[in-house]
């Protein structure tokens, strides 16, 4: 392998639901769509823990972090994990700081901690559930408002949690505000903590809504664990991403142009 190239190879670890890799080389910007490309065809169906043995990594720019950092949230979102092996401190560190990761020496300390929580489920331990919180009208908002933009523009914003419980809110407005003449959106998804299965069909929906239209749709502000996740899921191309709204709303300069 050349000393800066990225070499992803699947590990055996002995560990129910868990999948391991080595990362080697260097995981910078150049690297991450090939990445994200072979993730993506053997993560499917999605395990509950994923170990990355990091230790043979040379260089990890900040494309390379985020998109580690995106892994997490997108691992924690489906109520498992992703654990680092061999990460050193100042790493470990950078990381815990912007998402939640499980940290080990050894793929064998690992892959104990995971037995060590089947048996305290199989023990009786996790028998009493803690109580479903009630279902409150903020966990049923995700629409944040609509405005108007240049002409043939809107801009929506969406904050909080995109699920099944939020999705109805969600329907109820678009069905109302999403304009006839729209042909270009931004989305502006900076207060967007997760996306799951509802959320990402709405966004699905929303792409094709204005491809129909030969028009486009912009997200700003994303996370990267939502831009992580619609890569994952081969979706990140029927998107522009941009870094903040006045830079979305001007990718459009033939907005308001006839079709």
């Amino acid at each position: 392998m050349e000393p800066t190239a990225l070499s992803c190879t699947e590990l055996k670890i002995e560990a129910p639901g868990a999948r391991a890799f080595r990362l080697s080389g260097m995981l910078i910007a150049t690297h991450i769509p090939a990445l994200i490309a072979q993730l993506r065809e053997v993560l499917n169906p999605r395990p509950s823990r994923l170990f990355f043995d990091v230790k043979p990594l040379k260089q990890i720019d900040r494309a390379g972090l985020d998109t580690l950092i995106g892994l997490a949230g997108v691992f924690d979102d489906a109520e498992g994990y992703l654990a680092l092996v061999g990460a050193p401190k100042p790493l470990q560190e950078k990381l815990s700081a912007q998402a939640p990761f499980k940290f080990f020496d050894t793929f064998a300390q690992g892959a104990v901690r995971v037995l060590d929580d089947m048996l305290l489920r199989l023990s009786g331990q996790y028998r009493a559930l803690p109580e479903k919180p009630e279902t409150t009208e903020a966990m049923r908002a995700v629409w944040s408002g609509m405005r108007d933009g240049a002409q043939g523009v809107q801009v929506l914003t969406l904050a909080g949690n995109f699920d099944k419980v939020s999705a109805p809110h969600f329907d109820k407005h678009w069905g109302s505000e999403f304009k006839e003449s729209t042909r270009y959106l931004v989305i502006d998804i900076g207060e967007l903590r997760t996306l799951v299965d509802e959320g990402i069909d709405r966004f699905r929906r929303m792409s094709e809504a204005l491809r129909a239209r030969d028009g486009r749709v912009a997200l700003c502000n994303a996370r990267p664990k939502i831009q992580v996740m619609l890569d994952m899921l081969d979706m990140a191309q029927l998107f522009e991403f941009h870094v903040g709204l006045a830079e979305a709303e001007a990718s459009f300069p033939g907005a308001g142009d006839s079709p």
